[in-house]
């Protein structure tokens, strides 16, 4: 008979990171990664196991970008004892999460709730900090690391978890739940950095799959074990599908649409659609930016997505052109600027 072990349920979903549009489900946006995982056992003396890893792989085609977010590094926590106030501005990861526990205290077994503040560490990893207060006052410092993805899936976060004893003696702290957000953006500039970029346009019918595994101690007699666990999340939306409504590209004759350029795009990633009017074929499609390619596919209708994320401030020209199998060539052009960083209103503050 094999050994008992925690049962561990899970539940993410990817969401929108709050003060940044067109973020959140969507093909090709920057997103939050929304986690809950509940464990429960009884295991250890009554409680699940500790808990002393934990393993997140995204879901494939999924990116993960630290460039330009301040990090905040564990020696920032342990050398100034001021918390979560001892890291730089920006360097926050996410909204306060949080998590509850069982404690030893007074020769009793307690429920301990906790926030968990995640913040941005070097290599493109994460620091957890896990701050107790009642009945005990509890300090967690927790790692992430960032892995190359396992076969069919993308990144992965490793975070380890310390075995933590309230008091000297007592059993370590039994983890029953967490729930956290990760995933920011920072504005550089006119660019804007997401640090989790959801797939691209793709296949989606029973969800984007994504890979936890826990890791639970070997304490009291009970052996190390690992339970791997894997969930969907809903599938994404399409960017046309929230982003500005679409006008027609003057000279096209209606074959062609995209988003209107009177307006400053926040995602500057929007696609490009190629109508089918009755009456005509198509012998093909082309569409550049700046003179540069790039494809055109069809998914029930021709479309290209145009990408101008992490391009200077400046003005980007679109071209369409469609060739009918009678020879006929119809052209569009559009012109777009990247988004500068708006003014402060009323002047410059004073210092």
């Amino acid at each position: 008979m094999a050994p008992a072990a925690p049962l561990v349920k899970i539940k993410a979903r990817f969401v929108p990171i709050p003060g940044f549009a067109y973020t959140g489900n969507i093909y090709g946006a920057g997103a939050a990664l929304d986690i809950d995982f509940d464990i429960s056992g009884t295991e250890f003396g009554g409680f699940p196991p500790p808990l002393i890893g934990f393993n997140l792989s995204l879901p494939r085609d999924a990116t993960i970008n630290p460039t330009g977010f301040p990090t905040c590094a564990k020696s920032n926590f342990e050398a100034s004892g001021q918390g979560p106030t001892a890291c730089p501005k920006g360097s926050a990861a996410g909204p306060v999460g949080k998590a509850v526990a069982e404690v030893a205290y007074g020769g009793e077994r307690v429920t301990e709730n906790a926030e968990v503040f995640p913040f941005h560490a070097r290599e493109g990893g994460l620091e957890f900090f896990i701050a107790g207060h009642n009945p005990v006052s509890l300090e967690i410092l927790s790692s992430a690391h960032l892995l190359s993805a396992p076969t069919g899936f993308g990144p992965t976060l490793s975070t380890e978890v310390p075995l933590t004893a309230p008091v000297s003696g007592a059993p370590d702290l039994s983890i029953e739940s967490i729930h956290l957000a990760v995933g920011g953006a920072i504005r550089l500039g006119a660019t804007t950095v997401y640090y989790l970029t959801m797939p691209t346009l793709g296949e989606c019918r029973a969800g984007l799959p994504v890979q936890a595994e826990f890791t639970f101690a070997g304490l009291g007699g009970l052996t190390q074990t690992t339970i791997p666990l894997q969930y969907r999340t809903p599938c994404p939306r399409e960017h046309s599908e929230v982003a500005p409504p679409q006008t027609t590209v003057p000279g096209t004759e209606g074959i062609v649409t995209a988003p209107s350029n009177t307006r400053c795009l926040s995602r500057r990633n929007f696609p490009i659609h190629i109508q089918q009017i009755k009456g005509l074929s198509y012998r093909r499609a082309t569409v550049e930016v700046n003179g540069r390619r790039v494809a055109v596919v069809r998914a029930g209708r021709l479309k290209a997505q145009v990408d101008l994320r992490g391009l200077p401030k400046g003005r980007y020209t679109v071209t369409i052109k469609v060739l009918t199998t009678s020879g006929r060539t119809l052209t569009g052009t559009r012109a777009y600027h990247t988004c500068a960083r708006k003014p402060l209103r009323g002047g410059r503050p004073r210092l």
